[in-house]
């Protein structure tokens, strides 16, 4: 079978390194992303998929070859039918990843390797959660979420800044909300389930593309028709969908929903591939989700200081802010 279509393209305007740890190939026809950035953590689910940008390579692409050797223990291969592949490091040390693309007579095609390190789980957390400290916040009320934010994310919500630079992080305080929330309200599994089906839909041009979309995807939950609504097609020109500012009232909102979906559907198969690659890797879903609350503030409130948004008005205009993301654009004032 031939590489899949959501791994056919790197997000135009984007490199594969703004998606995760990235390796291109010499040759440039592919690329390797690793979801989380080296240093791993020991025994933590790692995901690696292979971008296959040429199309005759693509073609080719009868199956995928992945090893996976550490610094200690015995070397493990496996065969995929598909350029993506999970896998979790059992010792601290260093880790080589190589993949091959095999044709369909088992003759390499192409090939991509990727060195990273693997470290222990993150020691200050550890003891905060074993000590049972009485401590508010997501370092307690959610290990899950907790291991996965620290260990796995950390320098991505860490890395985020506004265009407009600010004193203080209140900007970063922000965001993280947003993706400690994201991950709270839907766990690892359930959120791999759903870009799974997603990318089997654009794959398989499987019309359910509508409804899959219908909840925010990846890690911080962010939904693709507002990405679509912000995103220009090329430097300085239009939306790839029209902005359009929804009903407030749940019962006024749903068919003006159905029509964005729908809206989202219609658009060109590379443009949906490239929409689905920005959300699908934690790396630029923290780094869209960064985007988006700017943009939200800049929309709602111009001019306004994040320190300002978060402490100001009750913190008003942040929860404002965190809807909109939520569930908007929504329009201002509406009841």
């Amino acid at each position: 079978m031939a590489a899949r279509k959501s791994e056919s393209r790197i997000p135009t305007g984007f490199q594969a390194s703004d998606l995760g740890q990235a390796v291109v190939a010499a040759d440039g026809r592919c690329a390797l992303v690793s979801f989380i950035t080296s240093p791993l953590v020991i025994d933590r689910q790692n995901i690696y998929a292979l971008f296959v940008m040429d199309p005759a390579l693509a073609a080719a692409a009868h199956t995928f070859e992945w090893k996976f050797v550490e610094t200690e223990g015995a070397a493990e291969t496996d065969v995929t039918q598909e350029g993506q592949i999970s896998y979790r490091p059992q010792t601290v040390g260093g880790l080589n990843v190589t993949v091959r693309i095999l044709d369909i007579g088992g003759t390499e095609a192409s090939k991509v390797t990727l060195d990273q390190e693997i470290l222990p789980l993150n020691k200050e957390l550890e003891t905060r959660i074993w000590s049972k400290q009485s401590e508010p916040g997501p370092l307690v009320g959610n290990t899950d979420v907790a291991r996965e934010l620290v260990n796995d994310h950390n320098p991505y919500y860490q890395g985020v800044a506004p265009k407009a630079a600010e004193e203080g992080d209140a900007f970063r305080q922000l965001v993280f909300g947003l993706v400690n929330n994201g991950a709270l309200n839907c766990a690892l599994l359930e959120r791999e389930r759903q870009i799974n089906k997603v990318a089997a839909s654009l794959n398989g041009d499987d019309y359910d593309f509508p409804n899959l979309i219908g909840s925010g995807i990846g890690v911080c939950g962010i939904r693709l028709p507002l990405l679509a609504m912000t995103l220009p097609e090329s430097a300085g020109s239009n939306t790839f969908v029209k902005w359009t500012e929804l009903p407030e009232r749940a019962v006024e909102r749903s068919l003006a929903v159905s029509r964005l979906l729908q809206a989202c559907a219609d658009l060109a198969q590379p443009v949906r591939i490239d929409l689905f690659n920005l959300l699908r890797f934690p790396k630029s879903n923290i780094a869209q989700c960064g985007r988006l609350v700017e943009l939200l503030r800049d929309r709602f409130f111009p001019g306004t200081p994040f320190q300002d948004i978060i402490t100001g008005m009750s913190g008003t205009r942040a929860n404002w802010i965190v809807k909109n993301f939520r569930e908007g654009p929504l329009q201002r004032g509406a009841s």
